[in-house]
């Protein structure tokens, strides 16, 4: 979502400054005379409407990033939690529905990237678990790290049996 972002404002940024170069406040004459510069009358109503309604578009989009590194730092900022060490060394994935459990590279299903599907019924080495629980898709667990065929990295226990 970021990237998407991320691009739509570097787009909006790109066309705004084209459009800027477009709009010059000086234009040359089209006489053979030397070329002097001539100032270009007022913007006119419509085009300063235009230009007023793109700032006001950035500015949103600005808002909406920042918003969204705001929300991303307070993650990392629970995710700063100490690890408790699992009592249990494995766990077996139970996620029938799905078929699989998500490996990700950090405890949040909205910011941490999937690394690979673990599969229903596969058994995982639990590392350590955050010390506080929350609720993903009707069930409570916690973001535990874990390792699977050779890869380590975040599962939600809520599909875990210990």
């Amino acid at each position: 979502m970021k990237n998407l972002l991320s691009s739509i404002l570097s787009g909006l940024i790109v066309f705004v400054f084209g459009l800027a170069c477009t709009i010059s406040p000086w234009q040359q004459s089209t006489n053979p005379t030397p070329s002097t510069p001539v100032p270009v009358a007022s913007q006119t109503p419509a085009s300063k409407d235009e230009n007023d309604k793109l700032k006001d578009k950035v500015e949103e989009l600005e808002k909406k990033i920042a918003d969204q590194e705001k929300e991303k730092n307070q993650i990392s900022n629970r995710q700063k939690v100490p690890i408790i060490k699992s009592s249990a060394a494995t766990a077996r994935v139970n996620s029938p529905n799905d078929g699989f459990l998500a490996l990700r590279t950090d405890p949040s299903s909205d910011y941490g990237d999937r690394i690979l599907q673990i599969p229903h019924g596969a058994t995982v080495k639990v590392l350590g678990c955050q010390g506080f629980r929350v609720n993903i898709g009707g069930r409570s667990g916690r973001w535990c790290r874990v390792s699977y065929d050779g890869y380590t990295g975040w599962v939600f226990d809520g599909w875990l049996i210990y």
